[in-house]
């Protein structure tokens, strides 16, 4: 199985994971609002930067490597596929 077949069966573009990646970035920024010093650690130990470095490409990297390891299986994939054409939907609704 690939995941960039997958993502052309879902009709996912790069840019879908990008958005997807951000809203799963910004949701982990707003848990950590009521700790204002773990928000700051964050950026400033330069965590979010390197998270945010080719985040899309990284992403489909580990979970290629997941599959192909098969530590992650194909329903989860699906699942995680199908939250990435919501949130597809959802940034074309802006």
């Amino acid at each position: 199985m690939n995941v960039k077949a997958l993502l052309k069966e879902y009709n996912l573009e790069i840019d879908d994971v990008r958005w997807y990646l951000s809203e799963v970035m910004c949701q982990r920024l707003s848990s950590m609002q009521e700790n204002p010093d773990e928000i700051t650690r964050f950026i400033w130990s330069g965590e979010m930067s390197d998270e945010l470095y080719n985040m899309e490409e990284s992403f489909l990297h580990t979970l290629q490597d997941q599959l192909d390891e098969k530590t992650l299986d194909e329903a989860h994939l699906r699942d995680t596929l199908s939250e990435m054409e919501a949130s597809r939907r959802r940034r074309q609704g802006f």
